[in-house]
């Protein structure tokens, strides 16, 4: 189980609902070898939602691609940091656009890690304006059948 402690982007939507932002956590499992099955659960107006996503391998160790909807909707994923036991930093850039996200095996981690996520948010061109901070309360870490999004399939 990997907790989201922060995001920094400028998404739209994260800018203006920075203030409705929920607890997320992501269990992460090996589906052959290479690929890697990701189950997000976060709340939306006090439901609890799983979304399921496939991340595939790329040429190099590390690297994935996320399929978005729609033609032509890859994101290149990148873990640019980890320490697999309480920390991880992964760039998610799809197109001149990138975001940066700080996932922690508990929903606190400690300042130096959290020094090394605003570094390389900074090392990216992006700010502390553009940088939210996620609720360390409230997880989910399951939905039932019928708030089940599974990218997977689509």
């Amino acid at each position: 189980m990997w907790f989201l402690v922060s995001v920094a982007s400028r998404c739209g939507y994260l800018s203006e609902y920075s203030h409705r932002l929920e607890a997320t956590a992501m269990t992460v499992s090996v589906l052959d070898g290479q690929s890697l099955a990701i189950s997000t659960f976060r709340k939306l107006d006090g439901t609890c939602w799983e979304i399921r996503q496939q991340y595939l391998p790329a040429q190099a160790h590390g690297r994935f691609l996320l399929k978005g909807r729609g033609y032509g909707n890859m994101v290149d994923v990148v873990v640019g940091e980890t320490d697999y036991s309480s920390y991880a930093i992964l760039y998610y850039q799809k197109g001149r656009s990138i975001s940066v996200k700080l996932y922690g095996r508990t929903s606190r981690v400690s300042d130096a890690v959290v020094d090394k996520f605003e570094q390389r948010v900074r090392a990216v061109g992006l700010s502390e304006d553009v940088t939210y901070y996620f609720p360390v309360y409230g997880f989910c870490d399951s939905a039932d059948e019928f708030h089940i999004l599974d990218e997977m399939k689509a």
